[in-house]
């Protein structure tokens, strides 16, 4: 069964800027959503850049392996043929299309592939799946047009043993397009309840995801701190209590703006899915800093991915 992914955004530089970076593989690795997740994955560029048959491909232990061939171009479009080669085979058609808006470039990702008929209940979810990686490829490509680099860094720390806490928080199931709106207005409300009227202070800032559903692209998180310092304090009763186990944990570090957090997120998912790591309890993010007191590029956030 076919199937068509198709995303874009607007980019304040000129086209000839912005497409710059995408016709020429050698730039791929500042923006693709893909090699960010794994940085030592062996990338191969070949032939003339904006020529058809220019091409790039790579072969990692986390991302698979695969091809990009520029197969034709004109003024405002250009056509690949993505060919993936493990975990494992698949072909699809891929485009970039560009338009001045305003002096401004839109920039459109497209990819036209098929599943087996007998996959037909994965159709969505793929197509979500594939979606949430254009868009974070998109958003870098946009920083980088604009701003010359992405100020972030994603790290995979590995395993390590994570001492547990119990909390109190609140917990919402949202849209994911809304979570960055209702996240906010959570935290806020935490802050305001605990630190402001309740004059006290917590260990630990978190938000835990219970469930994720990609099919349907909601998500049920909560927005919590630790409760060791909360004596005494009285809470609305829509604040929920639970515990962080003790455990042996997946880090994955990302140092800058939380736009750019979806990178920590894949690296984590995908690391486990090709190392075989079985998860236990509830992936979290843990906060070492405040948005309310630094700047975008210097929030430190790790996610923790609770394994047997």
């Amino acid at each position: 069964m076919k199937f068509e992914v198709n995303k874009s955004t607007t980019i304040e530089a000129p086209i000839s800027k912005v497409r710059a970076l995408v016709e020429d593989f050698n730039h791929w690795n500042s923006w693709s959503p893909w090699t960010i997740i794994e940085p030592g994955c062996v990338v191969n560029v070949a032939g003339n850049p904006k020529e058809p048959g220019h091409s790039m491909s790579w072969d990692g232990e986390v991302i698979g392996s695969g091809k990009n061939t520029l197969r034709s171009a004109d003024s405002n479009q250009l056509n690949y043929d993505l060919e993936f080669f493990k975990p494992w085979k698949s072909k699809a058609k891929v485009s970039f299309l560009f338009e001045e808006i305003d002096n401004k470039t839109k920039v459109t990702w497209i990819m036209s592939s098929s599943m087996p008929f007998f996959m037909f209940f994965m159709i969505k979810t793929m197509k979500n799946w594939i979606g949430m990686d254009y868009e974070r490829g998109l958003r870098m490509l946009k920083e980088i047009a604009e701003k010359g680099s992405v100020k972030c860094q994603t790290t995979n720390n590995g395993m390590v043993e994570y001492k547990g806490f119990s909390y109190v928080g609140i917990q919402r199931t949202v849209p994911v397009s809304d979570m960055p709106v209702t996240m906010k207005e959570d935290f806020e409300k935490i802050v305001n309840d605990i630190v402001v009227n309740g004059q006290k202070g917590a260990k630990h800032w978190v938000c835990i995801y219970p469930k994720f559903d990609m099919k349907n692209m909601k998500a049920t998180y909560i927005a919590a701190v630790s409760d060791e310092d909360l004596e005494n304090i009285n809470l609305d009763p829509e604040y929920i209590k639970g515990q962080i186990d003790d455990s042996k944990a997946l880090e994955i570090k990302h140092d800058g703006s939380y736009d750019f957090l979806g990178n920590a997120w894949s690296m984590g998912m995908m690391y486990m899915q090709a190392k075989k790591i079985k998860g236990t309890g509830f992936p979290f993010e843990q906060y070492w800093n405040s948005p309310m007191e630094e700047a975008p590029d210097d929030l430190k956030t790790s996610i923790f991915f609770p394994s047997k």
